[in-house]
């Protein structure tokens, strides 16, 4: 990956409106699992996927639906402090709105003892850890056992 696709990767994401926390990753993640590659075109970023070329509105919506936790949250939808980590203006406008007890109630992240509680927006995948698996609904856990079988259930579950 080179400097003018990551940069220009950075001002596509922040253009649609994301905020990701590793920008490098996702380009890996978008190659090796997704098979995009990405090029910088008269400075502008272009994804083809299979030879294809992709929109990548489309790609980076269905990323960020697929994988929220590689994103910055957004002030309606923090669920530990470490959503924000590194985000101050975020962290800003959720204490504005939300106030400070609201912050202070946060967990730290999903290992926090006070966390088995708190409900998350992570979309039930073959590619979750086990901790955000034990808090889905019953129904979203029997939905992800009949897509993915009693081995990718104990996959997940193996994962810490």
């Amino acid at each position: 990956m080179t400097n003018e696709i990551y940069a220009a990767a950075e001002r596509m994401f922040h253009a649609a409106g994301s905020k990701p926390k590793d920008i490098a990753g996702i380009i890996a993640r978008l190659k090796i699992e997704f098979q995009v590659e990405l090029s910088v075109e008269g400075g502008l970023l272009t994804a083809h996927q299979g030879g294809v070329l992709a929109n990548l509105g489309t790609i980076i919506a269905a990323y960020r639906q697929k994988f929220p936790r590689e994103f910055y949250g957004e002030a309606g939808s923090i669920n530990y402090k470490d959503d924000l980590a590194g985000d101050v203006s975020a962290k800003t406008k959720f204490i504005s709105q939300h106030g400070y007890d609201a912050w202070a109630a946060l967990p730290l992240n999903e290992q926090s003892a006070s966390a088995r509680n708190t409900p998350t927006d992570a979309i039930p995948s073959a590619f979750m850890k086990a901790a955000e698996y034990k808090r889905l609904t019953v129904a979203e856990k029997t939905k992800l056992a009949g897509e993915i079988g009693a081995v990718g259930i104990g996959k997940i579950l193996t994962r810490r």
